[in-house]
């Protein structure tokens, strides 16, 4: 059952019940609550390109797929409408887009994929035919176009491509992460013309130097071009998680054995699942929902495509675990500091944090502590020099000071804790204790703050 956040009465008993009296020492705890929000770059990923209804989970990520024929129909002259016009459409609802090039698609509405004029100037490319009976095979069974990737004119003028897509793009607040696409079907790195490991590397290498800021994640199809990504500080997807085959083939197979450092790649960059199938795909192949659920949280999941489908009613407390621990989860158990503090001295808190989610936070947040007045406005400040990047799962530790300004009033004041984006472009973490909160600041204790 989803959790129901408490009116704001309650939770400000639950954190008095929480507060205790050693001495001069005020200490105060928290209990973890299992409501279910959206953080930035966490969780469940939205595949709609504008938000048409409430997402099924909250989600702060929309994903989007596009033909580079759409968005460069004519060579140099680039439409980025597809990608602009989700960016707009889910910033009101505080959420970032995410993208993928594709150059081959077995869901393509007609021929191409890939530009005309880019085989109309020579390009070399392979005509297909696929789809038709299982949903995952592709669309409709007509004929396509497939470039030939080791091709000189493929490779050139895609980098181009890549290149102007980069100078738009990278480093643009509305944008998450970017799929290193543009190789194979659907941009999933699985082609029946493969071409050699340098070429596919340097399809790599087209990102790399087009995306210095924004996050990239590569393929795991590509077991061969992935330790070349990975090293490069990429993160990873795997589109397939449901099959029993690909959660066989994975960390310690065979298929992945050269890959070095794999294992702790969520450590760095972000990791990226999307299911095989839909629950009923899932379910007519005798799969285990459970388990693909469990692989997601194993291996560190930060986001999850939203491709599930419709599911019965019993499946709903294992998709709200997955969409609760996907990525980073933080909340504040515990705090003490002296109840009574001098105008113009410092306040020492002790803290103990904890990241309950199974990933870890690559955004560079603050945590910020706040003396509030009782107008609720802060009349004193500290930025922790601690990096929550760094808070991976598990509890840690925190001592901090707050100066008391001077001039301050003597008087009770609130104390405040909040995860702010220094930069103010995002709204402050939500934190999954309860605990007061407004405007992102959780109230956590008291202070009674005397003249000098």
């Amino acid at each position: 059952m989803r959790h129901t956040p408490k009116p704001l009465l309650s939770l400000v008993l639950a954190t008095l019940a929480g507060l205790a009296f050693g001495g001069d020492i005020q200490r105060v705890t928290f209990r973890e609550v299992d409501t279910l929000f959206a953080n930035p770059g966490a969780g469940w990923m939205s595949q709609q390109r504008t938000p048409k209804s409430d997402p099924r989970f909250p989600c702060s990520v929309a994903y989007i797929r596009f033909h580079w024929a759409d968005v460069e129909p004519s060579e140099g002259q680039y439409d980025w409408k597809i990608i602009d016009d989700a960016i707009a459409a889910w910033k009101p609802r505080g959420a970032t887009v995410s993208m993928r090039v594709m150059t081959c698609s077995a869901h393509s509405a007609g021929y191409y994929s890939s530009p005309k004029w880019l085989f109309d100037a020579g390009c070399k490319g392979f005509e297909y035919e696929v789809g038709g009976g299982d949903p995952t095979s592709g669309g409709k069974r007509i004929p396509r176009i497939e470039p030939d990737y080791a091709d000189p004119l493929y490779l050139a003028k895609h980098a181009a491509f890549i290149k102007a897509l980069g100078q738009r793009y990278d480093g643009q607040p509305g944008v998450e992460f970017l799929d290193i696409g543009s190789y194979g079907n659907w941009g999933e790195w699985h082609t029946k013309h493969p071409v050699p490991v340098a070429v596919r590397k340097s399809i790599v290498d087209m990102y790399l130097s087009a995306f210095k800021k924004t996050p990239l994640v590569f393929m795991s199809d590509d077991a061969e071009v992935l330790a070349y990504a990975l090293e490069h500080g990429t993160g990873f997807r795997r589109d397939g998680v449901g099959s029993p085959w690909h959660e066989q083939n994975w960390i310690g197979s065979k298929k992945y054995a050269a890959v070095q450092g794999m294992a702790d790649t969520w450590k760095a960059a972000p990791v990226v699942f999307e299911w095989f199938g839909d629950f009923d795909y899932l379910k007519s192949r005798g799969w285990s929902f459970d388990s693909a659920v469990n692989f997601m949280l194993t291996n560190h999941v930060t986001l999850i495509n939203d491709n599930i489908g419709r599911f019965p009613p019993e499946a709903l407390p294992q998709l709200e675990r997955l969409a609760r621990l996907a990525g980073y989860r933080f909340l504040l158990r515990e705090l003490s500091h002296p109840a009574a503090v001098k105008c113009g001295s410092s306040l020492s808190v002790n803290m103990k944090w904890a990241n309950v989610g199974v990933g870890k936070l690559y955004r560079p947040f603050k945590l910020r502590l706040s003396l509030l007045d009782a107008a609720g406005l802060p009349v004193a400040t500290s930025e922790s020099a601690a990096d929550p990047r760094d808070w991976l799962p598990g509890e840690r530790d925190l001592a901090e000071t707050l100066r008391i300004p001077a001039a301050l009033k003597a008087g009770d004041y609130t104390l405040a804790a909040a995860m702010v984006d220094p930069s103010g472009r995002l709204p402050p973490l939500r934190l999954a204790m309860d605990a007061p909160e407004r405007a992102g600041r959780y109230t956590v204790s008291r202070v009674q703050v005397q003249p000098e």
